[in-house]
């Protein structure tokens, strides 16, 4: 269907045609997309119309705010019609960022309790560098302290191309909080997550806190790479003013380093250790116990070069080779690499093409060894031990035939261990709202929840038979990873009977395990 902005640039060159051969064109005429209309001269309309040029919405912009000041014009409307438009991510930028800035300028007290509200509410989510840059220094300026959870949830966004160092939102952080540390500023909003001020009125709002809480994690953990920081904070006394919320969290953080050597790094991964410590579901806590209890039992037994690096995702390969493979459990990092090289020596493999313009990606042991800790050497080694399991084959060739009978999603699920003992494929097809598309995979909450002790998260590449160019993980699935903290799986069809399967880590390390060929 075609949109407005379409059709007026159809018209603007039917007729510039015209008037170019009637030799009566004048200048500025049909110039570009909505050019030809001109300003109404009552500025609130005019700052409203999309067909206008943003010169001419921002000079409407600048105009409406003199009459405010003047008093010709109520502030408290003007400012409501600001903010819709300056929340609006199809408000052409530069009048974005004219509106933030003359409602920053409102130096009255109404006026700066509504800023700080929307400056609370925009900086998470604000995609902008500029404004982001206005709202921060805004809070600078007026010592909004109130305004540091915003700041972190900001900050813990990646910028692509931008250092975290010299991010401006750490700048403000820094000088919102002269003398302290950032990085322990940033613990204190995991701590103590600040109360949203809606409609003036200061208020729990209970997910914008656990946003915080989480954001606040993932950005230390970034910052905290090798997590010695982490370690230290979550050891020493909490604040007397910190929640229960905050309270569990940190007993739980202590539990997971104390027993399964790992600190989650998002978070994901901090809800996934949250449900193995104290699900709130009953049976699932006594399951979810005894797993931790067998699996931090085997993490004990562990060398101090072994436990380096563990992860949270790690706990399940260590717990099922402590009692299925023990040699493994007593073998250094090269004799796991050693093992494990031997095991995929001869396969078969399909490196990924896809992506146009990139060099092609190592997918083999030996361009990732090197940076693999003894727990992703022990993983990847049982997870091809879990894929050579009776009935995985049949399992994913059957899901195979679903996915590709459902062309509205690509199908996934959960690689851990049955009732039986045996490792198994668990699907889960995704919910109606999370079917985006025929090449998209989307985790619904049931199977996230159902995971907390799998092996792997897996997902199929099948729409058609021969994808060999798309064998292994895309951009997006190395993101997902990163994200959740999971280790992961991904299935093409290469063949009418013929699937390549790829594992791959949050920290990017990608492995073609071989083919897998129907039954």
């Amino acid at each position: 269907m075609e949109d407005h902005s379409s059709i007026v640039r159809r018209v603007c060159v039917v007729v510039l045609g015209v008037l170019l051969g009637a030799g009566v064109l004048g200048v500025g005429s049909c110039a570009s997309s909505g050019s030809r209309f001109t300003p109404s001269g009552n500025p609130l309309l005019d700052v409203r119309n999309p067909e206008l040029r943003a010169r001419d919405r921002v000079a409407a912009a600048e105009r409406a705010w003199r009459e405010v000041e003047s008093g010709v014009r109520d502030r408290s409307r003007t400012r409501e019609a600001f903010k819709s438009l300056a929340w609006s991510t199809a408000t052409d930028d530069a009048v974005r960022q004219t509106l933030v800035r003359l409602l920053l300028s409102d130096r009255t007290p109404e006026g700066e309790a509504d800023s700080l509200s929307m400056a609370r509410l925009m900086l998470p989510t604000e995609r902008s560098p500029e404004i982001t840059r206005l709202l921060a220094a805004g809070g600078v300026e007026r010592g909004w302290d109130e305004l540091i959870p915003a700041l972190v949830r900001s900050y813990a966004r990646m910028r692509p191309g931008v250092s975290d160092s010299v991010r401006v939102e750490r700048e403000a952080i820094g000088a919102l909080r002269p003398g302290v540390p950032v990085e322990e500023t940033i613990y204190s909003v995991f701590v103590r997550p600040s109360k949203a001020v809606v409609d003036g009125q200061e208020r729990a709002v209970l997910r914008a806190e656990d946003r915080a809480r989480d954001d606040a994690w993932t950005l230390l953990s970034r910052l905290d790479a090798e997590g010695r920081l982490r370690a230290r904070l979550i050891g020493e006394p909490l604040p007397a003013d910190a929640d229960e919320d905050s309270r569990a969290d940190v007993e739980t953080l202590r539990a997971g380093l104390a027993e399964l050597g790992a600190l989650p790094r998002t978070g994901a991964e901090l809800a996934w250790l949250r449900r193995l410590h104290r699900h709130e579901d009953a049976a699932l806590r006594a399951e979810n116990r005894a797993w931790w209890a067998q699996a931090s039992g085997a993490i004990a037994g562990l060398r101090t070069d072994q436990r380096r690096g563990l992860e949270l995702r790690h706990a399940e390969a260590v717990r099922w080779a402590s009692a299925e493979r023990p040699e493994w459990l007593a073998a250094s990092r090269q004799e796991l690499l050693t093992e494990l090289a031997s095991r995929l020596s001869g396969r078969s493999i399909r490196q990924r093409s896809a992506e146009r313009g990139q060099r092609p990606r190592s997918e083999r042991l030996r361009g990732y060894a090197d940076r693999m800790s003894w727990g992703d050497v022990l993983t990847v080694l049982v997870v091809d031990e879990a894929l050579a399991s009776e009935g995985i084959d049949a399992a994913v060739f059957e899901q195979t035939e679903l996915d590709r009978r459902d062309t509205t999603t690509e199908y996934g699920g959960v690689l851990d261990v049955g009732p039986d003992g045996t490792h198994r494929l668990v699907l889960f097809r995704p919910r109606a709202r999370d079917r985006i598309s025929d090449d998209r995979f989307v985790a619904s909450s049931d199977m996230i929840r159902f995971s907390d002790r799998a092996l792997a998260h897996y997902h199929l590449q099948v729409q058609r038979a021969r994808m060999a160019s798309q064998a292994g993980p895309s951009e997006g699935d190395l993101v997902y990873a990163a994200d959740s903290g999971r280790t992961c799986l991904v299935f093409t069809s290469v063949g009418s009977r013929t699937l390549n399967v790829d594992v791959y880590t949050p920290d990017g390390v990608i492995i073609d395990l071989g083919m897998v060929h129907a039954p």
